[in-house]
């Protein structure tokens, strides 16, 4: 067996490689949806300029052949509970029935994370959204920005000494089965994404998204130029009427909804009728006065009404109860679930 360092995105060959060993471990796989080369090509040389996270793709080889791949990552500033440097192993792939090669390039990520200064290391993630590791469901759609994978994953992973830090859930809503409720709390208002003001939405959404999830594990700040760059990408399939934002009378921002068509639907040559609920929160202190709910029943209701036949709300921490319990009020049945691993170096 070869373990190989891909030299950047410009050794395409090796880069050739690295999505072979996908393209192999799904091609029975109804449910898989391919990942997009440009946009990980893309990623990578992006990880490269000062200032980014950087990640180091590897690959092990079997007799010249691909036959497992990861990717270290170097977010900028994370730390475990402890207070540690961690850094992270994301786009884990390997073929059944050779865990040599799969432990192999586990190895050398973990390597590389602790040459620079890593303490532990979180698995598997890449990002915000692009975390977890599925462990039920794994019948069920892979939505846009959410990952899929074969079952004997967990099992290679937690031989090599990594251990479940906490499980995420999702929750499925069906046309048929979808509770519509009229939610009007007293003092704030609920209405869509403006595509007339994008600077002024923009800002609203960084700020948003920032002062929402600030705190919470794993999650990493995002700059105003992140969001310009991520919502620039989504815009030609965004759909405005499933960003919802709560206000005061004043127009102050105090919760957001974000919500996306499943554009996996139409890399499968599909209709989108599907949506993924990417995340809903209300900034810290005004929890509890119905303002989640408010925005969930105006985003019901657009749904709906533009024929989307079912969503996924993903991803719910197993503890954090009040979302659970919205989407139940809503009558969402339980989807599919992830589990993030960690290890120390």
């Amino acid at each position: 067996m070869t373990i190989i360092d891909i030299q950047g995105p410009d050794d395409r060959c090796n880069l050739d490689k690295f999505f072979a060993v996908a393209a192999e471990v799904y091609k029975n796989d109804p449910v898989w949806v391919p990942e997009s080369k440009a946009a990980f090509q893309q990623r990578y040389a992006m990880s490269k300029l000062k200032g980014n996270i950087s990640i180091y793709p590897v690959i092990a080889l079997e007799d010249q052949l691909p036959a497992a791949r990861a990717v270290a990552i170097l977010p900028n500033g994370t730390v475990d509970k402890l207070g540690r440097p961690q850094g992270w192993i994301g786009f884990f792939e390997a073929l059944p029935n050779n865990p040599h090669a799969a432990l192999g390039v586990i190895k050398r990520c973990e390597e590389i994370l602790a040459g620079a200064g890593a303490r532990s290391v979180l698995a598997p993630k890449v990002d915000n959204q692009l975390a977890g590791l599925l462990v039920n469901g794994f019948h069920l759609p892979q939505t846009v920005l959410t990952n899929h994978n074969p079952p004997y994953y967990l099992g290679l992973l937690e031989r090599q000494g990594y251990r479940k830090q906490y499980k995420t859930c999702t929750f499925y809503f069906t046309r048929d089965t979808v509770v519509q409720r009229q939610v009007k709390p007293d003092g704030f208002s609920t209405r869509e994404f403006n595509r007339n003001n994008w600077p002024g939405e923009l800002l609203i959404f960084n700020q948003l998204q920032n002062m929402i999830f600030a705190g919470r594990n794993g999650y990493i700040p995002r700059t105003l130029a992140d969001d310009q760059e991520m919502l620039r990408d989504y815009l030609p399939y965004l759909d405005h009427e499933l960003i919802i934002i709560a206000q005061t009378p004043a127009g102050d921002p105090v919760g957001l909804l974000i919500c996306l068509p499943d554009l996996n639907q139409a890399l499968k040559g599909r209709e989108i009728n599907r949506a993924r609920i990417i995340s809903i929160g209300v900034i810290p202190g005004l929890q509890g006065q119905g303002i989640g709910a408010a925005m969930g029943a105006h985003l019901a209701d657009n749904l709906l009404r533009k024929g989307y036949q079912t969503a996924e709300a993903a991803w719910i921490m197993e503890h954090n109860m009040p979302p659970q319990k919205l989407a139940g009020w809503f009558n969402a049945q339980p989807g599919r679930e992830f589990v993030l691993l960690d290890k120390n170096l």
